[in-house]
């Protein structure tokens, strides 16, 4: 168990002599949220500001990382702990910048003279909260709810290891809320926060809370698990509710509709499945078309996705438009973090009574590609080659099903899609305007980082028991993923006897575990969208750590005599595979591989440190086999006798 960061022993809270509360006994871990919820004026804001240290406890004490808060002089505790409460107060000619760089008092002091890291730390913190474009506007000048996202990046600024937010939500639209409380996650789950949160909104409450603390008028309960507090007794008991009065809020008790409930293990946790923007897509299609067809519009829509399971929701909503109809389905990426996560993504769906036609295209929140390489053509919406099939393929069930001969006409929009494009890779890539439709297998299958490493040291340890029972050399074989894995088995069968490892992104860390589990031997193989950036010493290759791709070809291209006209045009390809189309056409292909492996071998090399031989072998799903490092060569010839 780890330690709180946040607790509480014995806690009184309130003002003057007499508590509103006592006795309270509550601890936030790092990495969790713990939301605080009961009716106005029952103490959540009192409760909050003494773990602040605002206020003086009336009794007990509150503990900051192990000590009691008295403890901590002022600037130690900001260093450590902030708190977001409701702006209400009037700042003269302030930008949202400085407002947010107030945060950074507690390393710069009172004088607030900002470093470049500083400043840089705002910038990160704005765009967290998705508020940097707001930088330069004047803080009294902007909505409410744009205030919050301000107060929030301020809160950030601080590098607190514990937030507290009072009503964070206030103000803010359905899309905002659902997209503050995103930011919450993965401060929490993925920085290792303890967030500590008060809502109004029980439907958020429940959907974001790890654990929940419910705050009665006259006491406050314990740390409760989100089952047991938003249980409908506790519920009624919370806000004095008699049942006809519960029933009139949250509805007679309904049969639940379908939840997707698919898992993954991952170490010692379960892990929820979501469905990707592709799987929405064609699930609208199908209820759209549903409607039209049979006049009825769905209750649920289901499919089978590509990699064979199957995913049955409601949709957000089904109706007739104008023309025809259109179904919205919300984006659900399981427990995974992910941005999409809460967009209706929309299909409007015609039909065309005189063709067999489906023709497929992007509306608002769709991007359109505009450079070369990508899966889908230049001006094309950026939906790709995988979700149309998946749309298709359900738009003909309906059909068949309704004895319907004629054609669809079919758009897919997403609603927040532009906003939302701006903080993923999108535009890098060449994707404007909005989110690209993905998917290859329709299903979300969530990792943490941690989760992610700890299952390949399980697959190495049972690598590394399999190895010592054969005979020669102990051998193995990376591979990043599916694609990796999938070359394997059609190009190179004759070497999955050997024990193969799946690395994910973690090529350094994984080449760091078979260094420990004594391997004298390893062949990675992979494809050169992911292995390229291992000749700039790039050993993890999520695009979010780094890329570099084009960097690479760019670099190695200049070293082979590539004319400047052929190195600007690596600098602007989407895709390795455009790379290697450009340098196809300067006929340099050979020789810059040539460099891109040299350098990749001597990035191995330095990373295994003499504790084993390593090689790569690079490929293409478009251009095929594109080579091996030397020492790949060798291992490979060795392994065939």
């Amino acid at each position: 168990m780890k330690e709180f960061l946040c607790e509480t022993q014995e806690l009184a809270i309130g003002y003057g002599k007499t508590p509103l509360a006592s006795g309270i006994a509550l601890g936030a871990n790092p990495g969790q949220i713990l939301v605080l919820v009961g009716p106005n004026g029952a103490g959540k804001s009192t409760l909050l500001k003494t773990l602040a240290g605002q206020l003086a406890p009336l009794g007990g004490a509150v503990l900051l990382d192990g000590q009691d808060l008295t403890a901590y002089t002022g600037t130690a505790r900001a260093q450590k702990l902030a708190l977001m409460l409701p702006h209400t107060r009037h700042t003269e000619l302030t930008t949202c910048f400085e407002f947010a760089a107030a945060g950074r008092i507690p390393y710069t002091g009172r004088l607030g003279i900002l470093s470049d890291a500083d400043r840089q730390a705002v910038q990160d913190a704005l765009e967290i909260a998705g508020a940097a474009h707001l930088a330069d506007r004047d803080f009294n000048c902007i909505s409410d709810g744009q205030r919050q996202r301000v107060l929030l990046a301020r809160a950030i600024c601080q590098q607190p290891k514990v937030l507290l937010l009072d009503e964070p939500t206030s103000f803010l639209d359905i899309k905002g809320k659902i997209e503050l409380l995103t930011i919450l996650q993965k401060l929490a789950h993925e920085q290792g926060l303890a967030v500590i949160v008060s809502l109004h909104e029980l439907d958020m409450a429940q959907k974001i809370a790890d654990a929940v603390v419910c705050v009665f008028p006259d006491h406050v309960s314990g740390v409760l698990t989100p089952d047991a507090a938003f249980a409908p007794d506790n519920i009624r008991a919370l806000y004095a509710l008699s049942k006809e009065q519960y029933t009139a809020l949250f509805g007679q008790a309904k049969p639940q509709k379908p939840t997707f409930e698919h898992y993954v293990r991952s170490g010692q946790k379960l892990l929820r499945c979501g469905y990707t923007t592709g799987t929405c897509a064609a699930l609208g299609a199908a209820g759209a078309a549903r409607l039209l067809l049979t006049g009825h519009a769905p209750e649920t829509v289901a499919l089978r996705t590509p990699k064979g399971i199957v995913v049955e929701v409601a949709p957000l909503f089904c109706r007739r438009t104008d023309t025809g109809a259109e179904c919205a389905i919300e984006k659900d990426g399981g427990d995974d973090v992910d941005v999409t996560t809460g967009l209706p993504v929309i299909a409007t769906v015609e039909l065309l009574p005189g063709c067999t036609d489906i023709r497929i295209d992007g509306g608002r929140g769709v991007g359109r590609v505009t450079k070369p390489g990508l899966d889908q053509p230049v001006g094309a919406a950026a939906i790709n080659h995988v979700p149309r099939q998946m749309i298709a393929e359900a738009l003909e069930r309906e059909a068949e099903n309704a004895a319907y001969t004629g054609g669809f006409a079919v758009t897919i929009s997403v609603e927040g899609g532009a906003e939302t494009a701006k903080r993923t890779f999108n535009p890098h890539i060449g994707v404007e305007g909005g989110l690209s439709i993905l998917g290859t297998s329709g299903i979300v299958e969530p990792m943490s980082q941690q989760a992610i490493l700890d299952t390949i040291q399980l697959e190495m340890n049972q690598a590394a028991l399999r190895a010592k029972n054969a005979p020669g050399p102990r051998r193995l074989v990376l591979a990043p993923g599916n694609y990796g894995l999938d070359y394997l088995a059609s190009a190179l069968p004759q070497f999955e006897r050997f024990p193969v490892v799946k690395t994910s992104n973690f090529i350094g860390d994984t080449l760091d575990m078979a260094a420990t589990a004594k391997f004298e031997e390893v062949l990675l193989v992979g494809h050169v969208g992911k292995l390229v950036k291992l000749a700039a010493g790039v050993m993890n290759t999520h695009s979010h750590t780094a890329d570099g791709r084009a960097e690479v070809f760019c670099a190695h291209a200049a070293l082979c005599g590539a004319r400047r006209e052929v190195c600007a045009a690596l600098m602007d390809a989407a895709t390795t595979d455009a790379c290697l189309d450009i340098l196809d056409g300067a006929q340099l292909r050979g020789p810059v591989l040539e460099s891109i492996l040299a350098a990749i071998q001597m990035h191995l090399d330095r990373r295994a440190g003499g504790a084993f031989r390593v090689g790569v072998v690079l490929f293409s799903n478009q251009h095929g086999p594109l080579g091996e490092t030397k020492t790949a060569k060798e291992l490979m010839q060795e392994w065939q006798n």
